[in-house]
């Protein structure tokens, strides 16, 4: 039989054992006792799934993968483009190859995995996955029989290995930041239900306000995104406009930015803007937007490192690492 006719399911239904026992057993990994691997590693040679001496070595990891839903994938704002990048480099110095998995909505929604992922399962030592996915998806991905390390967004009740940005500190820095330029109306760009990072920004900007005893005006809150992550030009403006907004990211402060100045609204004369991630795009526009810098080099090497410590130390306490933030100063703020 060939070998792309048998998958993990095939040996599974043999044995009359999981999936993710046989994935264990032929990738090394605790949880089978060595008499079942005998018999996994046995039947998965006599069905051609694996040849003599294909077996793993138990301290090798070859492979992993990262899964990012499209709507972060976007080639006009490159944030996640640039955490797979730069993840897919760190794991060329260790030797390790990094396959990308782009997550339709219909299977998040379905709670499907991509096809290519269900391909790979059975060589995968571990899962990125960057970008928040849904709380049903995510206990998807964790049924799947390898660890998992997630970037850029936690999931409450969970437990997971997290690497996150302190996006509650960056959303009160940026405000703050506001404060001491002189801005006292201070309006905020972004859903906060949308993902984890821009309710922890979100969280941060009103403590900012509430710490200074400033007005937390609702009508200075604007959304300018979809649920698919597509950013919009149809929202409207306050009739009162705020001297400054915080946007929780670069894309939207730009959808922003044309919008004012679609309007004659000059930044920074009339309203300054201050957004995160300083991507690519922070430094294209004119003017240039002030920005907190989070690295995406830092979110790669912690997570990989994460990953490798995972995948040696199978059942130890999940852990959360926390990546500190820097304001990278450019032309969109005015001192009031």
């Amino acid at each position: 039989m060939q070998v792309g006719k048998v998958t993990l399911d095939t040996i599974a239904a043999q044995l009359g054992i999981t999936k993710v026992s046989v994935s264990k057993a032929l990738n090394n990994q605790p949880g089978v006792s060595d008499e079942l691997k005998k018999r996994i590693v046995q039947s998965a040679r006599e069905l051609g799934y694996i040849k003599k001496g294909n077996v793993k070595p138990s301290t090798a990891v070859s492979k992993l993968g990262l899964i990012v839903p499209k709507r972060f994938f976007l080639e006009s704002d490159n944030f996640y483009t640039k955490i797979y990048y730069y993840t897919n480099q760190e794991c060329a110095r260790k030797d390790i190859s990094l396959s990308l998995y782009v997550l339709d909505p219909e299977q998040e929604q379905n709670g499907s995995l991509p096809l290519s992922l269900i391909q790979d399962q059975g060589e995968l030592d571990g899962l990125f996955v960057a970008g928040e996915v849904a709380a049903d998806y995510m206990k998807v991905l964790l049924d799947c029989p390898f660890p998992i390390v997630v970037i850029d967004f936690y999931k409450a009740g969970m437990t997971l290995d997290c690497i996150l940005a302190d996006n509650y500190q960056a959303g009160y820095t940026v405000t703050n930041y506001l404060i001491q330029n002189g801005h006292t109306r201070i309006g905020f760009v972004g859903n906060p239900q949308f993902t984890t990072s821009v309710m922890d920004r979100y969280c941060g900007y009103i403590k900012a306000l509430t710490y200074h005893q400033l007005e937390i005006n609702p009508s200075w809150r604007i959304v300018n995104n979809d649920i698919n992550n597509s950013y919009v030009m149809d929202f409207q403006l306050p009739a009162e406009l705020p001297t400054a907004f915080v946007c929780h990211c670069d894309m939207a402060a730009y959808k922003l930015l044309l919008k004012l100045q679609k309007e004659g609204i000059s930044v920074p004369d009339d309203v300054s803007l201050i957004s995160f991630d300083n991507t690519d795009l922070s430094q294209s526009v004119t003017p240039a937007l002030t920005s907190m810098n989070i690295s995406k080099h830092d979110f790669a090497t912690e997570a990989v490192h994460r990953m490798l410590w995972r995948i040696k130390h199978d059942s130890a306490q999940s852990k959360t690492t926390y990546l500190q933030s820097t304001l990278i100063e450019r032309d969109s703020i005015k001192r009031m």
